[in-house]
């Protein structure tokens, strides 16, 4: 016979079989793009927002082996890029939380309570200032002072630690 059965398929014009580059390309795509939107334990702490950065993929697969390995290769790059970003923002966190800072420029600021509670980053000013978050920072004054410039927790006590150093107290009216 020397012709496979793949092969007179193909030729015989089975769909499934003739396009079958098409669909290789297609489930590649569909695997990555569940692999990067669902839930994994490759992901941002609360004190952090998630690297922002695109991720881009080349599909270059004829087969189910390449296209899995290729796959796993990936996912695996992936999970090493979020964990090498969540070591770096949980090293700045240890840095930035140890330095001292009174505890008057957020205890009044965004009520009592534990200092480092997920609920202060959130919190507006009651007053309607325009203020916001555990050290109810003005927009203006926040960005002058933050590094990543996102509004997450590591970034407010960056801009804290930041303002302190530089006017002290006196843009806290609690001190």
């Amino acid at each position: 016979m020397g012709v496979s059965g793949l092969t007179l398929l193909a030729v015989a014009g089975h769909p499934y079989l003739v396009k079958r580059g098409k669909f290789v390309k297609r489930l590649a795509l569909l695997l990555l793009l569940f692999t990067f939107t669902c839930t994994s334990s490759a992901s941002a702490d609360w004190r952090w927002e998630p690297p922002t950065k695109q991720h881009k993929v080349k599909i270059k697969y004829t087969n189910f082996k390449e296209l899995k390995k290729g796959y796993l290769k990936e996912k695996r790059r992936h999970h090493r890029r979020v964990e090498r970003h969540n070591d770096r923002r949980l090293r700045q966190w240890k840095h930035w939380t140890n330095l001292y800072i009174p505890d008057c420029t957020w205890y009044g600021e965004s009520g009592t309570g534990p200092e480092y509670d997920p609920v202060r980053y959130v919190t507006p000013n009651a007053g309607g200032s325009g203020a916001f978050g555990k050290f109810q920072f003005m927009p203006g004054t926040y960005h002058n002072r933050a590094m990543y410039h996102d509004w997450s927790p590591l970034d407010q006590e960056i801009a804290a630690r930041r303002e302190f150093w530089a006017n002290g107290t006196a843009p806290w009216s609690a001190c």
